[in-house]
């Protein structure tokens, strides 16, 4: 499974604005130097985020974009499902295909439980467990 560049920019530009602080909007151009990500690509991408209620954006100065709802409420599946207009569709395919063939339900049923897997995996994943993934010592902090 492969997601598209759109979605990739936009999970981009979602964990850069995840990992800033809340409070300050961020500016599609800061966005897009971060993130590697060509600003009118992204104008039509955090569009769609805004769209689907991930982001809020705050026109004049000081305005920007910043996350509609907190990180951990935010998941990698509904991003790309925002983004892409779906998620992991292998079964869809296998499906579209009207071949019968000596294990061509079985295939299908296959597919379906891998799609119901990794669509899971991706709804379960959250923009915060992405950014505490690149602070591996914020995990080892406990206090005494």
């Amino acid at each position: 499974m492969t997601i598209s560049r759109k979605a990739e920019y936009g999970l981009r530009a979602m964990v850069i604005l995840a990992a800033s602080p809340p409070e300050k909007p961020m500016q599609i151009q800061e966005l897009s130097e971060l993130g590697g990500i060509p600003a009118k690509f992204l104008e039509q991408i955090l569009l769609v985020l805004r769209r689907g209620g991930l982001l809020r954006s705050k026109r004049g100065v000081g305005g920007g974009y910043q996350l509609g709802k907190a990180a951990r409420e935010i998941s990698i599946g509904e991003i790309v499902a925002l983004v892409d207009g779906g998620l992991c569709a292998l079964a869809a395919h296998a499906a579209a295909d009207d071949q019968e063939f000596t294990g061509a339900r079985g295939l299908r049923d296959a597919l379906s439980e891998i799609d119901a897997l990794v669509n899971a995996r991706l709804n379960a994943v959250t923009l915060d467990d992405i950014v505490l993934r690149d602070s591996p010592d914020a995990m080892l902090a406990f206090g005494i």
